[in-house]
């Protein structure tokens, strides 16, 4: 008597090994299709990731140096190298002049910025024993990437850190 078997799809893959080339084909070509696509809007997303992790640096930077200045009873010096593009930060606690000299307590020392970020306008920035800005000139530091994008960080009289988008 013969026995008539059920029709089963998945039977005749079972024993086949690997992928076909149409497979393949297909696969590679839908995924440099989604790459065409999504390299092009990484390539602009990147600079102004970069402009915005170095000015959440700076940011939390200041905060530190906020903090510390209340916690040592003492002055912070924030102070910027607009040739290299880096940033000290110390305690002003031997000859309190507003500088970070030989001796003081130093917090962060050449901290570099992201890659192709620029500091294009910046003063000296500090704070005294109670979280105030420290007396003298407006408190700004500008940064800017390849795009032309600027960010500001802002330090106001009472102590306040904000950013702003120029």
């Amino acid at each position: 008597m013969n026995k008539l078997k059920s029709f089963r799809f998945w039977e005749k893959w079972q024993n086949k090994n690997g992928f076909t080339m149409t497979e393949i084909t297909v696969t590679l070509s839908i995924l440099s299709i989604m790459t065409a696509i999504s390299v092009p809007s990484y390539l602009s997303w990147l600079p102004r990731h970069r402009l915005q992790t170095s000015v959440r640096q700076i940011y939390d930077d200041m905060n530190l140096a906020k903090f510390r200045a209340v916690k040592d009873n003492t002055v912070a010096v924030i102070t910027f190298d607009k040739a290299t593009d880096t940033y000290k930060i110390c305690l002003d606690d031997m000859v309190q002049n507003g500088s970070c000299d030989p001796g003081e307590t130093i917090l962060r020392n050449d901290a570099t910025l992201a890659r192709d970020v620029t500091i294009t306008s910046a003063n000296t920035c500090g704070f005294n024993n109670r979280g105030l800005r420290t007396t003298g000139t407006d408190q700004i530091v500008q940064l800017t990437n390849p795009t032309g994008r600027n960010l500001r960080i802002d330090v106001s009289t009472a102590g306040g850190i904000s950013i702003e988008t120029l």
